[in-house]
């Protein structure tokens, strides 16, 4: 094959090789451990269910569990049952369903826009930092946005079709954005879709017999997890769960767990303000924050002009699910970056929209600005391999210095939209590469917790005589396969038996006079909560405590 052959082979299957290279950069995440505290939880209940197989009823190192639905812990523990436990086999069913999340993106605005922006909009939900970040960081938030957005789409082909095919299946993907995060699943369809419909005064489509039964399978979904709510909970108000005095497990989950946080009803608070996802969201959306500013206010200011009236013809169900909801969260008293992800592909949408329609002279001057920004993820990559990580191997700053010529190559080469689309994926996908290859594999030996798990299931140590009294290690139990509760009682320790504690509790244990050797020392930090003192090698010694395993002699 000549040199004109390949360049004609890129050029024609370009945007194919991008989702292939976006593909390759989400496998690579599975390899990466999995991070405390809430991925790790989550890992430890699917690794307890699979071992123990209470389905129905879950619990946490063998307590009552009441906080997420159940799906993902159903569908990771039976996949630790088909694969064994491991990081792949945790994520992978939650990565499908987030890949389901990108199909169903472009097929809902293909459903209302060209075959470009469906493709653009994939896309760039592909790349944006979040889509990245659940495909690593697996909490219920992947699940909530693929079943979500799989269930607009099929109720947009529904109305165009009237197809029962399509009820059913939408009726199945809100059952399991419920049964991943509670009633959101339900609310954010009907509240996107039932705006797109008010807003065009299409009463006939609003009242429409067909959604009672289409709730009417919805609430057959929910039945399983229902029914273990009230046998385990509702049964029994004798229990106290996380200080709750007989608590109901219907009315946590169909209630206080997702409204009782906007309306002040749930224990869940914290001091964050009205404008913290405005913050947020500067990082989760990139590279395409920028973008998608400019294209959301026109969006708005489109439907003052049409005041409030828009035709047939045009969508606003990503508009309306994004604002309604942005402002929702904003007003909830317990946040967290990433409640706002499920609404990432309505802006995925808009701003695919925004650029595609935009004249060629705006497209090549955006082009030329995003391709300046696209720089500052480059120097990024340079501070890592200098400052923060430097590469035990020269493979992968060869990799992305490639990548950068091919960054470059493609601008000069491309035009209009194609300017922006393009070396902002290459960009998004070199950083996630890095992140996925040395950024987190590397900071992840600073999580001490899952390196002294599997330290003890690579050298056999039995786990009847393993102990700790941390009680949310949740990767060291995930990785050390037990889940039993932790253990303070040092005085009963045997000789021959491991202890895994911090500093404060070794400190307690020599108070106690327990004679010990360390086995190994673990160096310590929190991951999820960055500084510049741990991220800077030569300062990163200042900000590390030390965790250790000993043994009873």
């Amino acid at each position: 094959m000549n040199k004109t052959a390949i360049s004609d082979f890129i050029a024609k299957n370009k945007y194919i090789l991008l989702f292939v290279a976006i593909g390759v950069v989400y496998f690579l995440y599975q390899f990466v451990d999995i991070m405390e505290v809430d991925a790790a939880q989550y890992a430890l209940i699917s690794m307890e269910m699979s071992f123990t197989k209470s389905f129905l009823h879950v619990y946490e190192l063998t307590h009552d569990y009441l906080d997420k639905p159940p799906l993902l812990f159903w569908l990771s523990s039976f996949s630790f049952m088909i694969l064994g436990v491991s990081n792949i086999a945790y994520k992978l069913p939650s990565v499908l369903i987030a890949i389901l999340g990108i199909y169903s993106t472009y097929r809902l605005a293909k459903g209302w826009y060209s075959k470009k922006t469906a493709l653009y909009a994939a896309l760039i939900l592909a790349t944006s930092q979040a889509m990245f970040l659940l495909v690593n960081d697996i909490r219920t938030d992947t699940m909530l946005l693929g079943f979500s957005i799989f269930a607009i789409w099929q109720i947009s082909e529904f109305l165009a079709k009237q197809k029962w095919i399509n009820l059913i299946l939408a009726a199945m993907g809100i059952g399991g954005a419920m049964l991943s995060k509670g009633p959101l699943g339900l609310v954010l369809p009907a509240a996107a879709v039932g705006s797109d419909l008010l807003l065009k005064r299409q009463w006939k489509n609003i009242f429409k017999y067909q959604w009672l039964i289409m709730l009417v399978i919805v609430a057959a979904i929910l039945v399983p997890m229902s029914y273990g709510l009230y046998t385990q909970f509702d049964l029994h108000p004798e229990k106290t769960v996380y200080g709750l005095k007989g608590p109901s497990g219907l009315k946590f989950f169909y209630w206080t767990q997702s409204f009782g946080r906007i309306t002040g009803q749930s224990n869940w608070q914290d001091n964050s303000g009205h404008f913290y996802f405005f913050h947020t969201i500067i990082w989760d959306f990139q590279p395409w924050v920028l973008l998608f500013i400019p294209a959301l206010i026109l969006k708005i200011r489109k439907l003052f002009i049409q005041r409030f009236r828009p035709p047939v013809a045009e969508e606003y169900m990503t508009l309306a699910g994004f604002v309604l909801f942005f402002i929702a969260f904003s007003f909830s008293h317990y946040k967290l970056p990433h409640y706002i992800f499920v609404l990432f592909p309505f802006a995925a949408i808009i701003t695919a929209d925004f650029f595609v329609r935009l004249s060629q002279s705006w497209q090549s001057r955006l082009g030329k600005i995003q391709f300046g920004l696209m720089h500052a993820f480059w120097l990024l990559m340079i501070l890592d391999f200098l400052f923060i990580f430097p590469p035990k191997n020269p493979v992968l700053p060869v990799i992305i210095f490639v990548l950068y010529l091919v960054f470059v190559f493609v601008f000069r080469k491309l035009k209009f939209d194609e300017r922006i689309m393009v070396p902002t994926i290459i960009t998004a996908v070199a950083l996630n590469l890095l992140m996925a290859v040395n950024f987190y594999p590397r900071l992840l030996n600073y999580q001490a917790n899952s390196q002294a798990g599997r330290y003890i299931t690579e050298h056999k140590i039995p786990l009847s005589k393993v102990s700790q009294p941390c009680d949310k290690c949740y990767s060291f139990d995930f990785y050390a396969k037990t889940y039993q509760p932790a253990d303070t009682v040092f005085s009963d320790a045997k000789q021959g038996d491991y202890i895994f504690v911090s500093e404060q509790w070794l400190k307690k244990i020599v108070d106690q006079k327990v004679p010990f050797k360390i086995i190994k020392t673990f160096p310590d930090f929190r991951v999820t909560h960055l500084n510049p003192t741990f991220l800077l090698k030569k300062t990163r010694e200042e900000a590390l405590t030390k965790k250790y395993l000993i043994e009873v002699e």
